[in-house]
């Protein structure tokens, strides 16, 4: 029963500092200074214009520091979101500003690597390194064997269709200054306000690319107003929308029908209750000392019992001698009587 109770105390009371710790303990990497902590009150220090975006994401906290081996050094900065969502968000606006193009690396959930930087998430952590390429990737292996936990896309970039789906071009959007121009859709109207959540990506059909932008709304109805709110403006065609439950599907930047209509033939949308609200942040020392804590309740409720039935048999037995308790007719004992004499006897022939 501890096991079970351990590792998932484990996944949601993991810290920045116990991952940075273990990666000292069990590589050769070792911090080279000590590490600068970010929280929501000082993230324009390091996130500058970006910063309203990432609190907007879930924004926990972030740590920097400049770590070495023999062989390179890098500068790290480890972002703690909300929940893997929100780290995938983060990720997917780092992805898209990336410039020149990104480069994809197989390190943690999903990695991209431009110029001397490294950038991946895993759980609800994004990592970012700056370093030589080869110094860079191996840290964040190692980094990536340490993040513990599941790494799961928000809901509604699961219902991307994969098919012609260019790798690396997805987004999760929840505010309007992520939005692109190259989508050419108005942020104000998008539905901010109804706590809206989106989700594109670009396609190629038949040398042809598209971009996809899904809208996903708390209800069907409230999708449905929005819809409605599409359908009364002339530059958007019924060919290049669909609305399934509270999912809006928009194809933007092309103007054939039947391209649009073979992306949108892959959105599909199936009702599904997710819990959302943030576990409680314990840690690992809080939940064992509640393991424990309940397990010597447990003892004392054993001793107290045990005492209690022990003390009430010693009182009847007193009071109430042979009537209850160990009455000669109901006592069938097997005795040896070593105390009698010795009696000798002899068969006669």
């Amino acid at each position: 029963m501890l096991l079970p109770l351990l590792t998932a105390a484990a996944l949601q009371g993991q810290s920045r500092e116990s991952i940075l710790k273990a990666v000292t303990e069990t590589s050769r990497w070792s911090p080279a200074d000590k590490p600068i902590q970010y929280d929501e009150k000082n993230i324009e220090t390091i996130a500058g214009k970006r910063a309203a975006t990432i609190r907007r994401y879930g924004f926990v906290g972030a740590t920097t520091q400049n770590w070495k081996e023999p062989e390179g050094k890098v500068r790290l900065t480890l972002y703690e979101m909300a929940d893997a969502s929100a780290a995938y968000g983060l990720f997917t606006m780092e992805r898209a500003a990336a410039q020149p193009g990104p480069e994809s690396v197989p390190v943690g959930t999903e990695g991209f690597r431009t110029g001397n930087r490294v950038v991946f998430w895993q759980s609800k952590y994004l990592v970012t390194l700056e370093g030589l390429p080869a110094s860079a990737v191996e840290f964040a292996r190692i980094i990536g064997e340490h993040i513990l936990g599941r790494s799961r896309k928000p809901p509604i970039s699961q219902h991307l269709p994969p098919e012609n789906l260019i790798q690396g071009t997805d987004r999760y959007i929840v505010d309007e200054a992520s939005v692109g121009r190259e989508l050419g859709l108005d942020p104000g109207v998008l539905g901010f306000d109804d706590s809206v959540e989106i989700a594109t990506a670009d396609y190629r059909v038949n040398e042809k690319t598209a971009h996809l932008v899904l809208l996903m709304y708390p209800t069907p109805q409230v999708a449905k107003k929005y819809e409605d709110q599409w359908a009364g403006t002339s530059n958007n065609e019924p060919a290049f929308r669909k609305r399934v439950g509270p999912l809006i599907a928009l194809v933007r930047g092309l103007r054939d029908a039947t391209i649009a209509k073979s992306i949108l033939d892959g959105v599909n949308y199936e009702s599904q209750v997710t819990w959302d609200q943030p576990r409680p942040d314990l840690s690992l020392r809080q939940v064992i000392l509640t393991i424990f804590t309940f397990i010597g309740i447990a003892l004392l409720f054993t001793l107290i019992a045990g005492l209690s039935f022990g003390g009430l048999r010693l009182f009847v037995k007193a009071r109430y001698p042979n009537r209850v308790f160990d009455r000669p007719e109901d006592m069938e004992i097997i005795q040896l009587k070593l105390a009698q004499g010795f009696t000798r006897k002899e068969l006669s022939r």
